[in-house]
């Protein structure tokens, strides 16, 4: 369902309330009658409101992956497969879906790409120190592979990394400084 019809059931929903709520007013005091009423009539209004707000906006894609609402300057990827004679599959899937998969990475690719010597992530993950990423399920063993999240990387290997830099640079400026 998009968001416009979304809002559009809300309102009729709201406006069958409003009608409802006119059959039985009439038994209630005025002070609460009034305040009722005008409770209902602002929450209408409101639903007016952002429904006139989203189709000025014209956002009515959703992604089917994460149900979040795709931003009209935002280009959705459309797949759009039939596997042999199965049911086709439809999916419109925004940015964050689709940029999901380049942030997993089997320690092949991660060690390479973060400037780590082979089987670094192997030997911590053994070793316990990457306990808390697997228990959030950011470090996977996949079969014989380990599968490791961009977010390990970024907080646990590039700060070891940076402090590396530092110590090598601080070394050579000890030994330029005794020359």
């Amino acid at each position: 369902m998009s968001i416009v019809e979304d809002m559009r059931k809300k309102i009729t929903e709201m406006e069958s309330t409003i009608e409802e709520y006119k059959v039985i007013s009439s038994k209630l005091p005025t002070e609460i009658n009034y305040v009722v009423q005008s409770l209902l009539n602002h929450e209408l209004n409101d639903l007016r409101f952002r429904l006139e707000r989203f189709t000025f906006l014209k956002s009515e894609k959703q992604c089917t992956q994460c149900n979040n609402w795709i931003k009209e300057n935002e280009d959705p990827t459309l797949l759009n497969f039939q596997y042999k004679t199965t049911k086709p599959v439809h999916m419109t899937l925004c940015f964050n879906c689709m940029s999901a998969m380049d942030k997993v990475m089997v320690t092949n690719e991660a060690e390479p790409k973060w400037g780590l010597r082979l089987g670094t992530i192997k030997q911590d993950r053994q070793l316990g120190k990457l306990k808390e990423f697997e228990d959030l399920g950011l470090v996977k063993l996949s079969g014989r592979y380990i599968k490791i999240h961009e977010i390990v990387m970024k907080t646990y290997y590039e700060p070891k990394l940076r402090e590396k830099e530092l110590r090598e640079i601080q070394r050579n400026d000890r030994s330029k400084s005794k020359k």
